[in-house]
């Protein structure tokens, strides 16, 4: 495929529309099927098919499938700042229909789940099924911890891709996305209970507005509008402060470290007079 921006920004909807459909499916299964599927099982679900929907796109549009990443790389990785605004609207646009098209396939057993949980959707008791589509806090959590909890674990997600895409052997091995992959499960596993592991603005804001025009109302938009700023801002700056992890960082101690093994090979040469 020729590379344009419209084939990038089609490859981006493409490819979050795959990850957040497979993943949204793996969390209706978990609350409303009894077929004895584990929460582990879901997070692999979501790292597997960040890994699949990146294999699917890298090739075309860089496979960012997340606006943070986008943002991430303009201001550290030379991603062209104009092509930042395409990229996420592409994003939200594949998320919003990955919701649509898991609620087109288990509406009727939402329906019928909402029935026998007593569960009204406009209604405080309509963030059980809303949060089959988007991510809620866990109860106790505060704004303040969540957003330090998704800050963090974008950042690590951040700081992984940057190690990844400027790491030759890594590339070669055809490793990388597999390796984001499991980055993104591993961080689900140890806080998802916590915040739900959005990590990524597309793949919370599609589904949300799906949400707030389904029935949901204003309770998808979570305790004192959580949903509106938590996973939005939170993995922007998380994925933005990776940047200066690992250029600032990082990237100095390495080059620090191998110019010592180039002078230490250099007086270990022989001298002759």
């Amino acid at each position: 495929m020729k590379k344009n921006l419209f084939n990038e920004c089609i490859a981006e909807a493409i490819g979050t529309f795959l990850f957040v459909f497979l993943g949204i499916g793996s969390v209706a299964v978990l609350i409303m099927m009894d077929i004895g599927i584990t929460y582990w099982e879901m997070a692999m679900v979501w790292g597997i098919s960040v890994a699949l929907a990146i294999y699917c796109t890298a090739h075309i549009s860089g496979g960012h499938i997340n606006p943070a990443v986008t943002i991430s790389m303009a201001i550290w990785n030379k991603f062209p700042f104009r092509k930042v605004i395409p990229y996420i609207l592409a994003q939200i646009i594949g998320a919003f229909f990955a919701a649509v098209c898991n609620y087109g396939l288990y509406h009727s057993i939402i329906a019928n789940y909402e029935k026998t949980e007593s569960i009204v959707r406009n209604t405080s008791s309509g963030a059980m099924t809303a949060n089959i589509f988007v991510t809620f806090p866990a109860e106790n959590i505060n704004l303040l911890t969540a957003f330090g909890i998704e800050f963090l674990i974008t950042m690590i997600l951040m700081l992984v891709i940057f190690v990844v895409i400027n790491n030759t052997n890594v590339q070669s091995s055809g490793l990388g996305a597999t390796i984001i992959g499991l980055t993104i499960a591993v961080c689900g596993l140890a806080f998802g209970p916590l915040t739900g592991f959005a990590m990524n603005p597309a793949r919370d804001l599609g589904p949300r507005i799906f949400t707030l025009i389904s029935g949901w109302g204003e309770v998808a938009l979570g305790p004192n509008y959580y949903g509106l700023i938590i996973p939005i801002l939170a993995p922007i700056l998380g994925a933005i402060f990776a940047g200066v992890v690992y250029f600032k960082v990082l990237v100095p101690t390495m080059e620090n470290k191998t110019k010592v093994k180039e002078m230490r090979v250099e007086e270990e040469k022989p001298k002759y007079i």
